[in-house]
């Protein structure tokens, strides 16, 4: 099954769209039918697909959809706000980061 990517976007429907699009992507992978129905089932609500989009684009939370597979693979996929989230920051960069070497 193909590897997923990571996105930052400012658009919850594109956020939507990608976890929609990495979801066919272990879809076309999956070898057994239960699997493949629950997958097919989530692709087809576009109403809970539109009800996430509001509510990214509100800002009131994430939205996130699991596969777990009859193997006992899990699959995670999440859209979440940012703007809700504090940024982090550091004093100086980790030594291992900013390309400098230990002293000791």
């Amino acid at each position: 099954m193909a590897a997923g990517r990571d996105i930052v976007t400012p658009y919850p429907g594109r956020a939507i769209a990608w976890i929609r699009h990495e979801v066919r992507l272990v879809y076309a992978g999956l070898s057994h039918e239960t699997d493949r129905i629950k997958a097919e089932t989530w692709l087809d609500d576009l109403a809970a697909a539109g009800a996430a989009v509001c509510e990214l684009r509100s800002g009131s939370g994430s939205y996130g959809f699991q596969l777990i597979t009859e193997w006992g693979v899990r699959w995670m996929w999440a859209g979440h706000s940012v703007s809700r989230l504090t940024a982090l920051t550091a004093p100086e960069p980790h030594p291992a980061l900013s390309g400098q070497t230990s002293t000791h």
